[in-house]
């Protein structure tokens, strides 16, 4: 069997959008995007390189910057080059959650409007070769506020992309300004959770914790442990569903690399200094080895080896732990999954039935 690789591959650094949490750092930043060739040529490159080394990419996510800002039929075309790698590979039809395997594309969603749909669902085929991801960070109010005032945009075309039959996910950032408005939130989240329960779309939905000046304070994330207990929405957390590199702690192998040859653990550290290695000028079987060795040592909080979840979350990303205080390297989000967790215990319910159910 071929060695995988489970990876984002990053188009752009520019963007439609300056959100006040762009992962992006402003050095890093441009102000136009670069041709659509260069990206397809990279990419071809990029497959070409993998299969010459006895590679298969397992899953794959366009994702950096906006990817969007493509033309339609560009984006048609990269998915078909992935598509064709799995069928050499015979990983198209492979077991994965859901029906086929399918290119993924994170997006804000502004330009995925019924015009430039109906040209990729026109160039695919079929709208199920693609799995489009809204980032929408519910209310209106905190996505306006961190989002250009672009929810109204990002929403009518999530709901045009179900609409054209598009496989749809979202991916909500939860920040300090959400806790002031949960009722809100709630609602939003609710009204998608009964939409996908009763027609399969969104396949997905989930949260993850905004971190830095925007990350909820330890009371906040307590707070927001309660509530998502309160209202049954501990399915949306990302760390506590599976098949999430969140819980890989630091034997995570996710990858991001871009058309210039960088390789990356992961769009949290897709900056100059997370550059690890260059798969133009390197081998995967030397690029792997060295992605293994970045968190390996990654500090753990003491507390860590003794706590009885430790298993699921492994402390979390070793990119995104707690850095400074008295919990400094402990996840993120420990204190919602120990809160979440002692009381799915309470209930006298199976934390691994608990854990496996929040698909």
């Amino acid at each position: 069997m071929n060695k995988k690789i489970n990876m984002y591959f990053a188009p752009y650094k520019a963007c439609n959008l300056r959100c006040s949490y762009c992962y992006v750092p402003e050095y890093n930043k441009s102000t136009t995007k670069q041709d659509d060739l260069r990206f397809l040529e990279s990419l071809s490159e990029f497959i070409d390189k993998v299969e010459t080394e006895g590679y298969e990419i397992g899953s794959f996510c366009l994702h950096g910057a906006e990817p969007s800002l493509m033309s339609a039929e560009s984006l048609a075309r990269a998915v078909k080059m992935v598509d064709i790698h799995w069928e050499k590979t015979g990983s198209r039809n492979a077991a994965c959650s859901h029906s086929q395997k399918a290119v993924a594309i994170q997006s804000n969603g502004i330009r995925f409007g019924s015009k430039y749909l109906g040209i990729l669902k026109h160039e695919l085929g079929s709208a199920n070769r693609v799995r489009l991801g809204f980032s929408i960070d519910p209310p209106k109010a905190v996505h306006d506020k961190y989002r250009d005032n672009s929810f109204d945009r990002a929403v009518a075309n999530y709901k045009e992309a179900i609409a054209m039959n598009f496989p749809v996910s979202i991916l909500s950032v939860v920040t300090n300004e959400t806790i002031n408005y949960l009722n809100e939130f709630r609602e939003w989240m609710q009204t998608q959770l009964r939409f996908k329960k009763k027609h399969g779309n969104p396949y997905r939905v989930k949260i993850k914790f905004a971190s830095g000046d925007m990350a909820l304070s330890e009371a906040e994330m307590e707070r927001f442990a309660f509530f998502l207990l309160e209202h049954d929405l501990t399915s949306l957390v990302q760390i506590l569903s599976p098949g999430y590199c969140l819980q890989s702690g630091n034997e995570c192998q996710w990858f991001e690399f871009d058309i210039d040859g960088n390789c990356y653990s992961c769009n949290k550290t897709f900056d100059d200094e997370g550059i690890f290695a260059n798969w133009r000028g390197e081998s995967f079987d030397e690029i792997i080895k060295k992605r293994a060795e970045l968190f390996a040592n990654t500090a753990e909080h003491k507390d860590c080896g003794e706590c009885q979840y430790e298993y699921l979350c492994n402390s979390g990303c070793p990119a995104d732990r707690i850095k400074t205080g008295d919990m400094a390297g402990k996840a993120h989000e420990c204190s919602l999954i120990r809160i979440v967790y002692d009381e799915v215990i309470n209930r006298g319910q199976n934390i691994a039935e608990f854990y496996h159910s929040n698909i």
